[in-house]
């Protein structure tokens, strides 16, 4: 704790207060963490997911080819950028299956991701 004495009009004022340094705050800065799962968008099959609070964290999506000439059933590689927006821990469920078909999911994969006071992510 320092104190400050500062005078007006020949009067002194103690002004005490706490003096942080820049090392000691904790400013939230977005981060990004990379998660990659592989399908077959050419036989239909997509990885869709859902958000529980979707203030916490956003994603993006990339979607590689990895067979040669559009060949059906070749693979590919999706890759989702989660990105932080604020501190908290929500879900990201994924499914893999065929949008239009109404059975459940060939696979189901679920991420808990916590994200820090500073916008570090942790999964």
């Amino acid at each position: 704790m320092k104190r400050f004495v500062f005078f007006v009009s020949g009067m002194a004022f103690i002004l005490m207060g706490a003096v942080f340094a820049s090392c000691s705050s904790t400013q939230f800065k977005s981060s990004k963490k990379k998660i990659e799962m592989q399908g077959n968008p050419t036989t239909g099959y997509t990885w869709d997911y859902t958000i529980e609070d979707e203030s916490i964290i956003r994603l993006e999506q990339k979607t590689k080819y990895l067979g040669s000439r559009n060949m059906s059933g070749a693979p590919s590689l999706f890759t989702y950028t989660i990105i932080s927006l604020k501190p908290g821990t929500t879900t990201i469920t994924f499914e893999y299956k065929r949008p239009w078909e109404d059975k459940p999911a060939e696979d189901t994969t679920i991420y808990t991701v916590t994200v820090d006071e500073r916008g570090k992510i942790t999964l």
